[in-house]
C-alpha cells in the first residue's frame, strides 16, 4: 500500500473479501471529511461481501485523537466485521500518539488480531506538547505535558506488540513490497485463528518476551 501521504483511503480486494484500510493521519481533510469518510467506509463494509477488515497503521504518527473515537463506535457497533478472525491491525515503529490511541482502543474494545512490528508508543503515555524558548541561546524547543491513560493504569508496557510479526528487510524495502500480510491476508489458517481464540494468554506472554 504505497501512499502514505493521503490521510485515509480503502481498497476492496473482491477475491479476498478484504477491506483495506489505510490511515496514515488522524487529521481531517477538508476535501474528504473525516465523518463523511467513515460514514462511506462502513456503508460499503455493509452493503458488500466482506469477511476481513485491515486497518493500516504502520505510518501514522498521530493527528487529533478525538478522531479515533467515530472508529471505535463504528467497529464497536459492526457485528459483521467485529469478530476473531476477521479484523486485522497492522503496527509498526512509526505508529505513534494519536495513533497509539488509536491501537490501545482497538486492542482494548475489539478481538482485532495485531500484525506488523511492535507500535512506536507505549498505550499509557506522555503526549500533546508546548513550546519553549531558551532564555540565553533562544534556541526554540517543545516537550510534551499531558499525560494519556487509555490503558489499564499499570499497564507498564513499551508498546503494543504483534501477535503476527512480519520482520521487515531491506530487500522488501527496496522492491517497494510491503507487509507479507497485504498478499496472504486470504490464507490466514483456521489454526492460527484458532490458537489465538483458545490459548490467548500463552500468546500475550510470548509476543512480549520476543521484543524484551
Amino acid at each position: 500500500m504505497n501512499d502514505r501521504y493521503t490521510y485515509y483511503w480503502y481498497n476492496y480486494f473482491e477475491k479476498e473479501k478484504t477491506v483495506w484500510f489505510q490511515w496514515n493521519q488522524i487529521l481531517n481533510d477538508e476535501a474528504k471529511p473525516w465523518n463523511k469518510f467513515a460514514d462511506s467506509l462502513f456503508a460499503f463494509i455493509d452493503t458488500h461481501s466482506v469477511e476481513r477488515f485491515v486497518i493500516d497503521l504502520r505510518n501514522n504518527n498521530g493527528g487529533n485523537g478525538e478522531y479515533v473515537y467515530t472508529l471505535i463506535r463504528k467497529l464497536y457497533r459492526n457485528d459483521k466485521i467485529n469478530q476473531k478472525g476477521k479484523l486485522f491491525i497492522i503496527t509498526g515503529r512509526k505508529t505513534f500518539s494519536g495513533a497509539g490511541i488509536a491501537i490501545t482502543l482497538l486492542e482494548k474494545h475489539t478481538p482485532a488480531i495485531f500484525a506488523g512490528e511492535p507500535s512506536g508508543t507505549s498505550p499509557n503515555f506522555i503526549g500533546e506538547e508546548f513550546e519553549f524558548e531558551l532564555p540565553y541561546s533562544h534556541l526554540a524547543g517543545n516537550v510534551s505535558n499531558m499525560e494519556h491513560k487509555y490503558a489499564n493504569a499499570v499497564d507498564y508496557r513499551s508498546w503494543i506488540a504483534p501477535t503476527i510479526y512480519d520482520n521487515p528487510s531491506f530487500e522488501r524495502f527496496y522492491e517497494r513490497r510491503g507487509c507479507r500480510l497485504g498478499r496472504h491476508i486470504g490464507e490466514l489458517s483456521f489454526e492460527i485463528i484458532f490458537v489465538i481464540q483458545c490459548f490467548p494468554l500463552l500468546i500475550v506472554f510470548s509476543k512480549y518476551n520476543c521484543y524484551e
